[in-house]
């Protein structure tokens, strides 16, 4: 018996925009043979090409202040285009430098609503490991994958479609208002099968866990699994009680409101808050020492939300042959990197896993794992899988109380202002949720669904 028969609960925490290089470039592992492929300190962008070609450099940043960046940086995909390719819309992207980030960032809107100019090269800023002692510490003591990048170049929801979906359907952007829900929640136009009715059909269990809005009810298919989403703090019962589902993903909180700020570690938001977020995850999972030797747990973040970072993304399979309009993007190269941790008593302390992986690397490992029926496309069907990371035999891990490694300085909080363009899209999704047509087949018990779990938050 091995970890393929040991391992019956995978838990994946999603957070929000941040590049491997920013959170993880300069962690020393401490040991030559597994080093990450992290920051020297050598590398540079230009500021302005082809106009000023003075080279900004990384930096390695150790003020509190990282831990809020106001305004975000940009990543849409023309953001990202010009990221990769110093150009918006390149004709060539066989061969990307990731030598416009300092271009683009310069551009976006301060509070002041002008370019940040000068400001640019704060998107070259890299955190010391002692800024993020949480994730930090689990890269130490398990196992970190230092080539897994985002599934498109591009936005939250197409990303996370990816690891829900194998796909976007078409679909590059985020929703920013209803009327892109085709204006009718049970008309939903993303309506892939997902990895959710994989398990389901093979009578495994899975939950989705939401703290204000649930973005995974988005995905039509789901609509009729309301009792499936449940609140954040029912993850902790459900690991008390026993009742853990095969599957768990973890949604983090995307808005504040008193005395529960945002923690999905979306800009402008405290980094501190996702790093209390995963440190509640791993503690609650580890306080339980049986469901502990039969979990794995995965940090992940969607996309790199902007940030600099030096690793090339390679090419892709196109899951399906969709095209995204109006760019005509065919979803066949991937994002920019981003962190990826597995975490388990079934994987090495403090080891590299330099393969390059995807979001659909999760439903594919999942199905390989359970053995589910088929694969959702394309993609994932040629993602590579994490289980080669798996020991013969569980270790004793020692890591417990995670949560007291939590810093106890802030920096200067964010100071408002309108909502993210990720934030308006779950807004956008409540309001078409909230009032799906009368007349509609199953529209009552959608609607019962959707009120079961939707807040409105005022603050961003």
């Amino acid at each position: 018996m091995g970890a393929m028969d040991e391992i019956r609960h995978i838990v994946v925490l999603m957070l929000e925009n941040q590049s491997f290089d920013r959170l993880l470039g300069y962690v020393d592992l401490g040991d030559p043979a597994q080093k990450l492929e992290g920051l020297t300190g050598a590398e540079t962008n230009p500021v302005a090409p082809p106009g000023d070609m003075t080279p900004v450099p990384v930096q390695r940043i150790t003020s509190p202040s990282a831990y809020v960046t106001d305004p975000g940086p940009g990543h849409d995909l023309e953001d990202v285009n010009e990221q990769l390719f110093a150009e918006r819309e390149p004709r060539d992207t066989s061969a990307p430098r990731n030598a416009g980030f300092v271009l683009n960032y310069s551009r976006q809107a301060g509070s002041d609503h002008r370019p940040l100019g000068s400001r640019g090269r704060e998107v070259m800023h890299g955190l010391d490991p002692t800024l993020v002692p949480i994730i930090t510490t689990l890269v130490r003591s398990f196992t970190v994958c230092d080539h897994w990048f985002a599934s498109v170049p591009g936005p939250t929801w197409p990303n996370r479609f990816f690891l829900h979906a194998g796909t976007a359907k078409g679909f590059i952007e985020t929703p920013e208002v209803p009327g892109q829900f085709v204006s009718q929640f049970l008309s939903s136009p993303y309506d892939m099968p997902t990895i959710f009715e994989n398990l389901a059909e093979r009578g495994l269990t899975w939950t989705v866990y939401f703290d204000d809005y649930a973005q995974a009810f988005a995905l039509r298919r789901l609509h009729p699994y309301g009792d499936r989403f449940q609140r954040y703090e029912q993850f902790a019962r459900d690991v008390e009680h026993g009742t853990l589902p095969t599957y768990a993903f973890i949604e983090p909180r995307s808005f504040s409101a008193p005395g529960f700020p945002a923690n999905d570690q979306h800009p402008p938001h405290d980094l501190l808050e996702g790093e209390k977020l995963i440190a509640q995850v791993y503690d609650t999972l580890r306080a339980d020492d049986a469901l502990w030797r039969a979990s794995l747990m995965v940090v992940l973040y969607d996309e790199h939300g902007g940030f600099y970072d030096h690793v090339p993304p390679p090419r892709a399979v196109s899951p399906d042959g969709s095209a995204a309009r109006p760019s005509g993007f065919r979803f066949d190269r991937l994002g920019v990197r981003v962190p990826a941790i597995l975490i388990s008593p079934w994987v090495a302390e403090g080891r590299v896993d330099h393969t390059v992986y995807d979001h659909t690397s999760i439903p594919a490992t999942i199905k390989k794992m359970f053995g589910l029926p088929r694969f959702l496309t394309a993609r994932d069907a040629a993602a590579n899988t994490f289980e080669r990371n798996f020991l013969p035999a569980a270790r004793t891990v020692s890591l417990t109380n995670l949560g007291r490694l939590m810093p106890t300085q802030r920096a200067a909080p964010a100071s408002g202002g309108a909502l993210s363009a990720y934030q308006r899209s779950l807004k956008a999704l409540a309001q078409a949720m909230g009032s799906p047509p009368a007349a509609a087949p199953g529209a009552g018990e959608a609607t019962r669904a959707a009120q079961a779990f939707l807040q409105q938050p005022q603050s961003p």
